[in-house]
């Protein structure tokens, strides 16, 4: 191996040194235990894994006859999750000063074997991470409420990754709260047994998983229920000034009202004994319409930034009460200076920002200056776009490292969210996973690394014995280039699924006003809605996205679930195509034409939706499906009026 190769690694190392020489492994491993590492290798379970890790790879090259001596011993001065390796002649040699540090060198050597196989050159790793914590955010508040046996899977890849957060985003009925499960007969949430199950499981793979509820904004499944309506800011509504009648549902808690605390405070109750963290994520962003409706009074009185902080340390300190901290989004904050300067000292902000074209610069330096503890917390880029958009994906993310390491930054946290059903699957996201891993860890160093995060996926998370699949999931990203959308957070085809079938000009009137909407709901400006539809070089693009689709051949355990996901998101970007070609009449020159393409919409509609149903009931629970499909199902409905009618 040539001194200037690199490490087939995920995240890369901080500092790899040749040492000149190889050499191999052998099924015979003596051990040298430093005494106080004893109980420490007993915990990241080193003997097992590394046996698992032998045994997998001489399945594919074969064992040299000399024996393979490993020393493990504890060093004083490293980093706590800081590990080195040092593989010679003498044999396999692991430093490191906390438990957490050794779990990592083993996590090391998990995938060099794996990649590299039994033969390797001679090295010295000196490893450490960038930010103290590194996490992920999966949304399962909007619909799509994973199985317990794949967040277990999720938690295996995340150690892989050397993250050691996770939080499990939940606003609607997500937990079972024993005190309201009568208001959600349909849901199918996870219980306190579950989620300490769970708990333990992140908790032996040196992973933090931090409760999470929303408690203000975002309330709208709760809110639109008889039993809790009463407590919203808007009970009936919110008004939009729009050319016809329109109403924002009730979505923002009263926080006026003390019947919202009290809320909040039983949700807690039973919440949070289910876990071990020292931390609350009270979420408490996009508090839409607070401060005009039932706490408007108030707000003219104080202000919007001290109504919103009078609110949040009430949450606060029910946290408090239960011995943990809270962590917090900072939009409102942001936007509020004089709220800022209330953040009492042990609350962490968490700075979102998912346009790459927005930097978090201003941000983080406003943070900082005030002397706030923040984390920043980017986005994969994946929620209203069926397939991600991978620049987007891959500029926020890197921005968000930047600007967080100039800037203070605690930690960053990757944010996985489920708008608009949440139609992605879980390969969609994993790009998003791993650039933020390997940004988290060693920022500089795994900065534009496409091909190796590419390699990465394909080999190790995958296995896919093409070598295709991480390209694939980048390319298969990259649609949306040939929108020219002016759309934000999503693209232009997914919101043809969700909006159904309409002539373009009122189209492009509900996609103007959506954006004027949600920009002044946001205090901010818009442009109406702009489109470039590059219809041609689409189809061009899925003919190759299904070319490369037919190479994969993937080795993981659920490979077949996997590729079935992938072309089922395929053949769902390829419907709203056809709708765009139906909405704009392209190549059609008359009625026959138009009820041939609604004829062949419907037929794939119908095969989309089955396999939807079918792969979205293997991975996660019932509860929510209906909710995810309605739209499609509307769409399908749409198809079968136009052509009974005709």
């Amino acid at each position: 191996m040539k001194q200037e190769q690199l490490m087939p690694l995920y995240p890369m190392p901080r500092l790899v040194k040749w040492l000149g020489g190889q050499r191999s492994w052998s099924a015979s491993v003596t051990y040298d235990i430093q005494e106080r590492a004893v109980a420490d290798m007993e915990r990241v379970r080193l003997n097992g894994r590394l046996e698992q890790a032998l045994a997998d790879s001489s399945r594919q090259a074969a064992y040299t006859d000399t024996p393979v001596h490993i020393r493990v011993s504890l060093k004083e001065g490293l980093h706590q999750e800081g590990y080195v390796l040092q593989w010679d002649e003498t044999g396999l040699h692991i430093e490191y000063s906390q438990p957490a540090g050794l779990n990592y060198a083993v996590v090391t050597l998990e995938q060099l074997l794996s990649r590299q196989g039994l033969t390797w050159s001679c090295f010295r790793i000196e490893d450490e991470p960038d930010y103290p914590v590194r996490g992920l955010m999966l949304d399962i508040g909007r619909s799509k409420i994973p199985k317990l046996t794949e967040l277990f899977q999720l938690i295996d890849q995340m150690e892989r990754l050397k993250l050691n957060h996770l939080q499990l985003y939940m606003e609607g009925y997500c937990f079972e709260y024993e005190q309201h499960k009568t208001a959600f007969p349909e849901s199918t949430p996870m219980t306190a047994e579950e989620f300490r199950r769970l708990d333990a499981y992140a908790a032996s793979r040196f992973i933090d998983l931090v409760p999470n509820q929303n408690c203000l904004g975002h309330m709208g499944d709760w809110l639109s229920k008889p039993a809790y309506r009463e407590l919203a800011e808007h009970p009936d509504g919110m008004p939009i000034e729009a050319p016809f009648r329109l109403t924002f549902p009730p979505t923002t808690l009263n926080p006026v009202d003390p019947r919202s605390l009290d809320l909040i405070r039983g949700m807690f109750d039973e919440l949070l004994p289910a876990f071990t963290s020292d931390w609350v994520n009270i979420n408490l962003d996009e508090p839409f319409g607070l401060g005009s409706g039932k706490s408007k009074e108030r707000c003219a009185a104080i202000g919007l930034g001290p109504l919103y902080m009078e609110y949040a340390e009430g949450v606060i300190e029910i946290v408090r009460s239960h011995g943990k901290r809270a962590m917090m989004w900072g939009d409102v904050l942001t936007r509020h200076p004089e709220a800022a300067r209330r953040i009492p000292d042990d609350v962490t902000i968490l700075d979102w920002n998912y346009d790459s074209s927005i930097s978090f610069a201003e941000h983080c330096s406003m943070l900082q200056k005030n002397g706030i503890s923040y984390y920043v917390c980017p986005g994969t880029s994946s929620w209203s776009s069926l397939s991600g958009r991978t620049d987007n994906m891959l500029n926020n993310i890197a921005d968000a490292a930047i600007q967080g390491r100039k800037h203070g930054a605690g930690g960053l946290i990757v944010t996985d969210w489920g708008d608009n059903g949440h139609w992605q699957v879980p390969a969609i996201s994993y790009p998003g996973y791993a650039y933020a891993a390997g940004l988290s860890w060693y920022t500089e160093g795994n900065l534009q690394r496409e091909n190796e995060l590419e390699s990465y996926l394909s080999e190790y998370v995958f296995k896919d014995a093409s070598g295709e699949i991480g390209h694939f999931l980048m390319e298969l990203g990259r649609y949306y280039h040939l929108e020219n959308s002016s759309l934000d957070n999503g693209t232009y085809l997914s919101a043809l699924l969700t909006r159904g079938l309409k002539s373009r000009e009122q189209l492009e009137k509900e996609l103007s006003l959506f954006l004027r909407i949600f920009a002044e709901l946001n205090g901010e400006t818009a442009n109406p809605f702009q489109l470039d539809f590059q219809y041609r070089d689409i189809l061009d693009w899925l003919e190759k996205r299904k070319e490369q689709l037919e190479r994969l051949d993937l080795q993981a355990p659920d490979a077949n679930v996997i590729t079935d996901e992938l072309r089922n998101t395929l053949r769902l970007i390829e419907q709203a195509v056809g709708i765009h070609r139906y909405m704009c009449r392209i190549d059609m020159t008359g009625a026959e034409d138009e009820r041939r393409c609604l004829i062949g919409l419907k037929a794939d509609l119908e095969t989309a939706l089955d396999e939807f149903n079918r792969l979205w009931r293997i991975r996660n629970r019932e509860g929510g499906l209906a909710a995810s499909n309605t739209a499609l199902y509307r769409l399908l409905a749409q198809y079968e009026e136009i052509l009974t009618a005709q």
